[in-house]
């Protein structure tokens, strides 16, 4: 013999909403607003990095580079013009007299700006020993690598 099986009754209604129709269509507009503008932020925050990962990768390398004192290998970040500006044994010269400056723990680029062939990023490097140095680095593209065609560490 079955026992017959009982379900709970159904919870009651809401209640009407006290907003008239026009309202509530105003309320979900913005909110679809809303979070259709945190998207498109997103997005563009996410192009902009993946976009410049390239550059910063390079300034970095160039950076490490130069920390440890390799100047050849961070010599050869630069770009063909650079090169005409700036020779081996004058940046060597620069760089062995500043070495600190390449004492580099952490970068911060605020401004990116980048297009095809050409990238620029400035912002902060903060030095082994905490002191916090304005920066900046303009690149080009050659032969499909980023390459350095000026570079400014510090104030001066």
């Amino acid at each position: 013999m079955t026992q017959p099986s009982y379900a709970p009754p159904p919870p009651p209604a809401p209640p009407p909403s006290a907003l008239p129709g026009w309202a509530r269509a105003i309320g979900l507009g913005c909110g679809a607003l809303l979070l259709l503008g945190v998207v498109a932020g997103s997005v563009f925050f996410v192009f902009m990095k993946k976009a410049t990962a390239g550059p910063e990768k390079t300034v970095k390398e160039f950076l490490a580079a130069a920390g440890r004192g390799d100047f050849s290998a961070a010599y050869d970040y630069f770009s063909s013009d650079l090169k005409t500006v700036q020779s081996l044994e004058q940046f060597t010269a620069e760089a062995a007299a500043h070495q600190r400056f390449f004492q580099v723990q952490e970068t911060t680029f605020n401004n990116r700006s980048i297009d095809l062939q050409r990238a620029e990023l400035s912002g902060s490097v903060t030095l082994t020993d905490g002191s916090v140095k304005p920066a900046s680095f303009k690149l080009t593209k050659e032969r499909g690598e980023w390459k350095l065609t000026s570079y400014q560490l510090g104030s001066g």
